[in-house]
């Protein structure tokens, strides 16, 4: 099941059934698509979704921005087009900082 919900109050703005793959659109249940039908009534209203990693990608994100909808999301580091060569390294390159919680 897909759900578009308000943080605060869990008020569900949108809803899908996932009832398997579409037999002829295979772009059916990418998650850009699955994006986009559920919140097209959100989009232009300054709205900031956040989201699960799986459905998190650059293309996404870019059109919720060019659309006015802010998005924050958990990527996947090895998904395709996640991440860039400049990102991946410096990653590579900065040393893990050992914390305390007391």
């Amino acid at each position: 099941m897909f759900e578009l919900c308000e943080a605060k109050s869990g008020y569900i703005y949108n809803l899908e059934v996932y009832a398997g793959p579409h037999p002829t659109n295979t772009e059916q249940n990418t998650a850009f698509s699955v994006v986009n039908r559920l919140c097209y009534k959100i989009k232009r209203k300054g709205r900031c979704m956040y989201m699960d990693r799986r459905f998190y990608s650059p293309k996404i994100f870019d059109q919720l921005w060019a659309c006015k909808t802010k998005a924050v999301g958990r990527m996947m580091s090895n998904r395709k087009k996640c991440l860039n060569k400049h990102f991946q390294e410096t990653r590579k390159k900065t040393p893990k900082k050992k914390t305390s919680c007391q």
